[in-house]
């Protein structure tokens, strides 16, 4: 009742049933590993839109700041000029009035 070739059929099924098993297992792994790598990218690309977000913010305040810098930077350079403008016209008009006075003033001479 149990022939040769259906035991020969019965090893093959029990083989490939073997082999089947540590390949299911393999696969069930490579899944877990697809997930976790899955995460990983998805996780990776939020982190790159923040930096890029950031880098972006960045770059925009430091445009700012520049902009403030340079508008401070040209207000003191007219700042100076004035201030430099009234100090020669403040020595012009000293030096004429001092030579209008003759025992004004130090003199070389010491006496």
């Amino acid at each position: 009742m149990f022939s040769p070739a259906e035991a020969l059929l019965f090893a093959a099924l029990v083989a490939t049933t073997a082999c089947l098993v540590p390949m299911y297992l393999r696969l069930k792994r490579l899944d877990r590993y697809h997930a976790q790598y899955r995460d990983m990218v998805d996780w990776s690309a939020t982190a790159l839109v923040g930096a890029s977000n950031a880098v972006q913010a960045f770059a925009q305040d430091g445009r700012m700041v520049l902009e403030d810098l340079s508008r401070e930077i040209e207000s003191a350079k007219a700042a100076l000029d004035e201030l430099k403008a009234e100090r020669l016209r403040l020595t012009s008009a000293a030096q004429p009035a001092a030579a209008q006075e003759p025992g004004a003033g130090p003199s070389l001479t010491g006496a």
